[in-house]
Order: C-alpha cells, then structure tokens, then sequence
C-alpha cells in the first residue's frame, strides 16, 4: 500500500517539430512502444526544459541570446512539438489509481498515452493529471513498454489572451521570442483509491507561543466511505522541536475531505527573516492508515510564523486606505528589497538548482532581506522558495497581470482566477512566501482605468482569502495619476523609475525626494555588464564603437550618457572599458542616493526594492549581477546601502560651488531589534588629491532598535579641484567598526550640469521622434 511515484524527467525524451495539425495527420499520437524507425532521428531532448534550448543543444538554432539572433528564431514558434517518452511502469503500481502528473506546461498541450488521447490543458502555471490506469502496461521491456506523447502547441502571441496565465513576453521587456516548453517535471504517481490531495498551514504567534492548524484535503476517488485514521507528525528540520504525533479515526467519504488539526507549541521555534533571527524550519508527515497500514504518505516541510500588516504612520486616511507594514511574528520589519529579475533564465532549460542557489546567496551577500517577483516574470519553481526559507529571505509574489488591459468576459475571469489560485496553492506553506499581489501596472494608463482591471484585481483578493492567510495587495503602483483616477489613495505606492527613463530632465537630488508614499516597490537605475559578459553576446565588430546589437539588447545609450553626465560631468566614451566602468559606478552611486533617501524615511515608509537583482537574458540595463552571474560595481554600493545598521550622510545636491559652504547631516537607520549604546561617529572630509580637510569625532548614548534618526551635522568650505570626499562610521564601545559609508561629491556648477544633460535628452528625444524603437541610435540601419 502507499504511493509511489516515477519521475519521468529522468527517462529519455525525444522531440520533433512539424507543421500546426500536421502530426495527428502524420499519425504520431500512434507511434508504437517497440523499436522501430519513425523516430529515429527526432533530437533528445530534457524535461523540464523549454525549445529553444533543446534545438539550440542539437545545432538546429545558434546561441538564441547572441548579437540579434532572436528575431532570426521567429519561425521556432510556429511549430509544434511532439515529445515522446517511452518508459516501464513498476508492477508495484498495478491494482493502483495511476496518473501522469504535468507540474507545468507553458503553455498548451495535448496528451496520449499508449495510443489513448488523454487530453489537454491551457495555463503555464497549474498542474494537470490524466488517469492512465487503464491503458498501463506491465512488461518489463528493455526500452520501455509504455508511451506518453505530448504535442507542445504553439505560443500565443497576443498576451491579452493569456494575462494571468502566461507571464508577459511582450514591451520593452523581452525582444524577439515567446519561450515556451515543458517547464516543470512529470511524474507517474500510483496511489490507493483514497489519497492525500494537499495541506494547507497556518501558523498564529504569540510571543514564544504558536497555534498551528493543518487542513489536509484527503480524496476518496469511489463512491465508498472508509473509516480510517489520519495521523500528523511534526519534527523540527535544523531546530530541536520534540516530535509530536496527533491522530484522527474518523470516516472518509467519497469526494473531498477536509481533516484538521490544531497543534498548541509553547516555546516554539519560529521562522524569522535572516535579519531578524533564525530560520527554524519543520517537516510534518501526514500518513493515511487503514487497519494499521499506510493507504498514503506526505511530507510537507514549513515553518512557524504570522505575517500581518500595519498602517504605515504619518499618513491620513484621505492619503492611505492599505496598510503597507510588514508584521511578522508580532515584530515590524523593513523591506530591503529588489525585484528578482528572473528566472535566472529566460529559457527555462538553461536554470539549474545550481544557479539559484549561487544567486540567492548572492542575494543576502548584498544584505537584501525581501525579493519582489513583479508580474512580467512567473512565479518561481519550488527550489527557489525552499533556498529563501532556509536563507531567511522573503518573497512577494505578483500574479502575471502586467501593463495590459484584462478581459472582463467572466468565463476568462475565472480561468485567469483559477490559474492564481494553482500557484498560490503550491507556494503557500513556504515560510518566505509573505505576501501576493494581483498586478504590475494594471493602473497604468487611462485605458486601464476604464477596463475592469480593479474589479478583477479585487476578486482575485476575495478567492485568495478562501485558500491563505498570507496577506494579500491588488497592484504596482497603485498612487500614479492614472491610480487615483481609478479610486486609490495618492500616497500607497510608487514607481520610483521617473529618474532613470526621465534622464536629463531632473537630477537624482530632484526626483527621489518627491515620491512620498508608504513604500517604493520598484526603483530603477541600470548599467552595463563587464566587458568579458559582454563579449558573450555582442559580436565582436559591434563592441566598440557600439553596434545595433547593444541597443537590441536594451542598452538605453542616451540615457547611460545622460547618467554618465549627471554623475561624472563626463560621457566616458573614452573606450569600452570606461564606458563600462562608469556606468555601474554611476548605477551604484544613484542607487546608493536614493535607497538611503526611503530608508531614512523609516517608519513612514516601510520598504523599498530596486529593480533589478538579475535580469533573465544577457542585456545591457537593470540587473546588479548580470546574466551569467558576475556581480556589477554598484553591487557593492548596494551592500553597504542594505546593510541593517547603516550610517548614512543626507545631502541636498550631487555638485558644490568652490568655497560653497557645503551642509550635509548624518543618521543613523537601525533595522536590528537590539537597542546600541556607547557608540561613536566619526567623519571626515578629504579632497580629490587625499588632503583631510575636515574630520570630527562624536559620541552617541542610544540607537534605538527598528529607527532611523537624525543624529549630527556636518559643514564645511567646498575645497577647489573636481571631486570630494565624505567618509563616515560609526563604531562601538570597543572602538570597533560596525557601520561605515563613503561618498564622493562633485565640484562644479549643479545648473550648468543640468542644462547640459537637459540638451543632451532633447536631443535623444528629437531623434526617437524622427527614427522608430532602437533605429534611433543607428539610423543607418533604418533604410
């Protein structure tokens, strides 16, 4: 008795493409088990993976992400594919319930098994199963006995089609491709009549005591109720929780059943984010037992602990209706935050469990305690929240409804709806997993305030309540023009990217400041990778001097010159490697600005996340490590900027005057629970050849935990040269550094800066005006 499971990922896998309805006539659903010649010479493939990296692997496609060879794959995308797997099924499964699992299939399929159309399925994000039951086979054969094909349709091109079901491929977001594929595993998963279908955990703290509830849904597949007994076991994972064991006799009637369980741990080890304490985790066995044997098995790992939200302070309720807060386990906590980027692969057989771990460990490297999956990226596989729980590190999750007008047909609703009730579903038990969202940019433009984009928005938060406790926000942003006029409040949310795609009309110091509101989920800045990544997909005669391919791969050049300006008063087009250099210097010293602008702000707002951590192809923009793993220079601006105890010098401008009185002020933000005391601050001001031309030493009784405080001022005559600098640390009572930070000012005249950049963007604009997309910058290519 029991389950058992076959995973056929590890099987071999073979694929061939042919015309749309071109296979059914060829007859491939009927291709037999036994050895014969039709497909010989159909390429193997991997599962889970996606066609692109399978035609790439066999040499029917160059390298999808080199110079401009996305739009030369167009025609990969009006194929279908046939996979074929030919397997044995173990005769331990026989007299079994047997089903072919799809974790995940983007986006359409069809299914045979054995010669049997099975069915089909839409969605990239919910699992789907057929009964093979009575098609198995038995025998033992040397290649396998049994066959699945699954006929991968072609991509849907019109995103408004998919929304919410298939993350978004289109904008400036993403090229030439629609990546498509089998995604996730399939499995062969053989149970008893009766079966544990899923659990849901909710865990309630209250100091060092918590109440945790389980709500197994156990499925008897025949019209006969059984009794039987439900049994729970919890055993801490790396904590030393004592095992403990609950037990249910109780009848199991045909359909769904809903078996609780109310478990009281006094002095339990809870799960906190990295910054806050531990990560204790726990592993609950669920088993199904008739007279004492096992008719079905779970293991389920989670951890203990309450995610709820406060209304942020100093906002009235004409100004804020949500609350923007994160609560966990009764404490306050501030976003650290960037938006994920990802999957590290846009082609999803190019991820591994390999790279998702060297990022995310990369990720609490920079000292980023929350990641944000905005909507134009899936929500990710179930290795990455198991690395967020064990490293600490929590996670929004949007839905995939981005910068489009949604359907309002209810038929369509509901399949959108029930597309995001599957990933929550999946994710929910993830300790890490603290938040969901209905949408990015759905409030966007006057088209969406007349859609019924908030309606949906909210629908989507009343089935959610039906399935988790984890708190729940319609949209990103939600406090843009087009926001208000759709209802909401002015100062929830904003996307703080004015900076970056407004450059040249107003200076880091002029923009950040403005964006007063309850918490920032996206801010911008961009750069380009090393020039070693960028010898990986820029040919060599378009890297330097610039060729097309460097814009078809988001390189945005007017706006990294403009930004050069504004931080350098310099282009740095002296070579390659200047340009390069200075635009992550230049990306890290923005970001440096304004994250501490938000994080000064503490407690009225609550969190920030820069945009983005990664980016999910080779591209010249956003990420702070870019496609192949290689961290940028502002990586180490934003480590120091995140770090939970930070000392931080507000100031008002980027350039001073020669014999300016320059004025900045020194504070201190907190994010640890521990109150400081005896501490000292120390700054000092050198110029651009070393000379020290101000340095003071100060003391400090009390650092509150969880603030942010103004604590000194700093003043002095701006020294003649270019450049200045500003180093500052704070140090404890045993002289020891435990915070410390630098900044180098410019000298020279901030309008004049302006008025250069200020030409420079309309200019840029003059010729996007004259030249369509990236032509702007080649218009030698538009002929």
């Amino acid at each position: 008795m029991g389950r058992i499971i076959v995973d056929l990922s590890k099987e071999k896998w073979q694929c061939e493409h042919i015309r749309p309805g071109q296979g059914v006539k060829e007859e491939f659903d009927k291709i037999p088990c036994e050895r014969q010649g039709s497909a010989f010479n159909w390429n193997y493939v991997k599962i889970p993976g996606d066609v692109y990296t399978d035609l790439q692997r066999v040499g029917e496609i160059d390298d999808p992400f080199f110079g401009q060879n996305m739009h030369k794959m167009k025609w990969v995308q009006e194929q279908e594919y046939w996979y074929m797997c030919k397997f044995n099924i173990p005769v331990e499964m026989q007299g079994k319930k047997i089903n072919v699992v799809f974790e995940g299939v983007d986006y359409s399929c069809q299914v045979w098994f054995n010669g049997y159309e099975l069915g089909g399925h839409e969605g990239m994000f919910s699992e789907f199963s057929f009964d093979i039951s009575p098609f198995a086979k038995y025998e033992q054969w040397g290649g396998g006995s049994n066959i699945l094909l699954v006929r991968l349709d072609p991509p849907p091109r019109n995103f408004e089609r998919v929304s919410g079901m298939k993350f978004n491929y289109n904008g400036d977001y993403h090229t030439g491709l629609v990546p498509f594929g089998i995604w996730r595993p399939i499995k062969v998963v053989a149970t008893e009549t009766v079966k544990i279908d899923n659990t849901r955990i909710e865990s309630y703290v209250n100091g060092d005591k918590a109440s945790v509830s389980f709500d197994i849904l156990v499925d008897n597949l025949v019209a006969k109720s059984e009794n039987m007994t439900v049994e729970l076991t919890i055993e801490g994972k790396n904590c030393d929780t004592k095992a403990i064991i609950k037990s249910i006799d109780t009848l199991i009637r045909s359909g769904e059943n809903h078996i609780m369980f109310d478990v009281q741990i006094d002095e339990a080890n809870l799960w906190w984010p990295w910054d806050m304490g531990d990560q204790n985790l726990h592993i609950v066995k669920i088993k199904v037992l008739k007279d004492g044997h096992i008719v079905d098995e779970m293991l389920e790992t989670f951890g203990i602990r309450q995610i709820e939200m406060a209304m942020n302070p100093g906002y009235t309720k004409e100004e804020v209706e949500n609350p923007w807060t994160f609560v966990v386990n009764g404490k306050k906590t501030y976003l650290r935050a960037a938006c994920w980027g990802g999957q590290p692969s846009l082609l999803y057989g190019k991820n591994s469990d390999e790279k998702y771990e060297r990022l995310l460990h990369m990720v609490k490297e920079a000292n980023i305690n929350h990641l944000r999956i905005f909507g134009w990226h899936p929500p990710e596989v179930p290795a990455f929240y198991e690395l967020c729980d064990e490293l600490g590190i929590t996670v929004w999750t949007n839905f995939t409804f981005s910068t489009n007008v949604i359907r309002k047909e209810l038929p369509f609703a509901n399949a959108m709806i029930n597309e995001c009730m599957a990933i929550v579903k999946e994710r929910r038990n993830h300790p890490s997993a603290i938040y969901w969202m209905g949408g990015e940019e759905v409030s966007f433009t006057d088209a969406h305030a007349e859609s019924g984009n908030k309606k949906l928005m909210e629908m989507i938060g009343e089935e959610i309540k039906r399935h988790t406790n984890t708190p729940y926000g319609l949209a990103s942003p939600l406090s843009n023009e087009t926001g208000i006029k759709m209802g909401y409040k002015p100062k929830e949310s904003h996307h703080a990217n004015g900076h970056y795609y407004g450059a040249g009309h107003l200076f880091m110091e002029e923009f950040y400041p403005t964006k007063d509101c309850c918490i920032i989920p996206e801010l911008t800045a961009a750069s380009a990778p090393s020039v070693e990544s960028l010898k990986k997909f820029i040919p060599e005669d378009e890297l330097w001097p610039m060729g097309m391919s460097w814009a078809y791969h988001w390189a945005d050049i007017d706006y990294l010159k403009i930004l050069n300006v504004e931080v350098f008063d310099d282009v740095k087009m002296g070579s390659l490697e200047e340009f390069v250099e200075a635009t992550q210097l230049a990306h890290g010293i923005i970001l440096q600005y304004a994250l501490e602008v938000y994080r000064r702000r503490k407690p009225y707002n609550s969190g920030v996340a820069l945009c983005h951590f990664i980016t999910h192809w080779p591209d010249i923009k956003w990420g702070l490590v870019d496609y192949y793993g290689d961290k940028k220079l502002c990586f180490d601006y934003v480590k120091r900027t995140y770090a939970p105890l930070l000392i931080s010098l507000a100031y008002d401008k980027r350039r001073w005057e020669e014999g300016e009185d320059f004025k900045g002020s020194i504070w201190i933000v907190n994010d640890y629970y521990d109150t400081l005391k005896n501490l000292t601050v120390k700054y000092k001001i050198s110029d651009e050849n070393g000379e020290v031309i101000l340095k003071n030493i100060e003391s400090i009784d009390l650092v509150e935990s969880a603030s942010s405080k103004e604590f000194t001022g700093i003043e002095c005559i701006t020294p003649k040269g270019k450049t200045f600098n500003i180093c500052v640390e704070l140090l404890n009572d045993r002289n020891e550094i435990i915070a410390e930070n630098d900044y180098t000012l410019l000298i020279g005249s901030q309008s004049k800066a302006k008025a250069i950049c200020k030409e420079m963007r309309l200019d840029a604009e003059d010729r996007q005006k004259k030249m369509p997309g990236f032509y702007r910058y080649f218009p030698e290519k538009w002929v």
